[in-house]
């Protein structure tokens, strides 16, 4: 063994021990060595490079950089590689996450798979959970119709911003007190269910149509005019007669009335408006009602 051999190996030992305690290596380049070590001396600089990069690339992705590049061609970088990618591939559905798209899904990681996918499922659990009270907070739970609440809340934002002339139609059920004390409250939510569909059979897509407790409705007509909201108070006529042909076993009978603003100043006086005209047509319409009364 000549001089450089010996030099070498020393130098060899060195960055072996520097890789064992957390530290860079660094190819040594030794010149004049015995053809013995020259061999191995090549092959343990490839080692020494390869190593190198993968220490560079462990501290990246141990310090959350994605975005390390890596030198091609160096198989033992493979798993970390992949494992960067799969981080790429993470963050990019987080992100997503993030964004309201909870339909991700991961399979690619392990244990951690099974973590996200559980936190995906409870974010979703969690969403439903929170549609569920954000419908019921607006929505009657019989005949699924907007309810008081969202009503009211309708006409406030029309008091400061909407589509005049703002047309509203008070709509109440007769009979349903009779019916309720005489064939039970069933058959009264039944009746109140078929009101509710005639109704709403009659309105448009801009149209609310609510239902305000017990035997009352309210619609609201965006954008319509008196002339309007006449006609539509014919088409729940006409959509009424044509329902009791139908069924003549429980017929429903539905005064309506309707009053118009042209600004938002107007909106509570429409509204006034309209519920007198309702209880005009009960009364014009009282002595129709097939013996059936309704008791306030």
């Amino acid at each position: 063994m000549n001089e450089a051999d010996r030099r070498y190996l020393t130098a060899a030992a060195r960055q072996i021990d520097a890789l064992l305690s957390a530290r860079a290596a660094t190819p040594i380049r030794a010149e004049g060595l015995s053809d013995e070590l020259q061999c191995l001396a090549e092959r343990l600089d490839a080692l020494l490079e390869s190593l190198s990069a993968l220490r560079r690339l462990s501290i990246a992705l141990a310090n959350g950089d994605l975005s390390h590049d890596s030198p091609q061609g160096i198989h033992l970088l493979g798993p970390l590689k992949q494992l960067q990618s799969s981080l790429r591939h993470l963050t990019w559905q987080t992100q997503q996450v993030a964004q309201g798209d909870l339909e991700q899904h991961v399979d690619f990681l392990g244990d951690f798979s099974d973590a996200f996918n559980q936190m995906i499922q409870a974010l979703r659990d969690k969403r439903i959970a929170e549609e569920k009270i954000r419908y019921l907070s607006e929505h009657d739970s019989l005949t699924g119709l907007h309810n008081r609440a969202f009503f009211d809340d309708e006409l406030s934002r029309l008091s400061k911003q909407g589509r005049y002339p703002v047309s509203l139609v008070i709509a109440d059920l007769d009979g349903l007190k009779r019916v309720n004390d005489e064939l039970g409250h069933h058959v009264g939510d039944l009746l109140i269910q078929k009101a509710a569909q005639v109704l709403q059979s009659c309105l448009g897509d801009d149209d609310v149509l609510a239902r305000l407790g017990g035997d009352e409705f309210a619609i609201i007509l965006a954008g319509a005019d008196a002339s309007q909201a006449s006609a539509t108070l014919e088409r729940l006529r006409g959509a009424e007669a044509k329902a009791n042909r139908k069924d003549k076993v429980f017929p429903i009978h539905i005064s309506v009335g309707a009053g118009t603003a042209s600004e938002p100043a107007e909106l509570r006086e429409a509204l006034r408006r309209a519920d007198q005209a309702m209880y005009r047509d009960k009364a014009e319409r009282k002595t129709t009602l097939g013996g059936i009364s309704r008791h306030r």
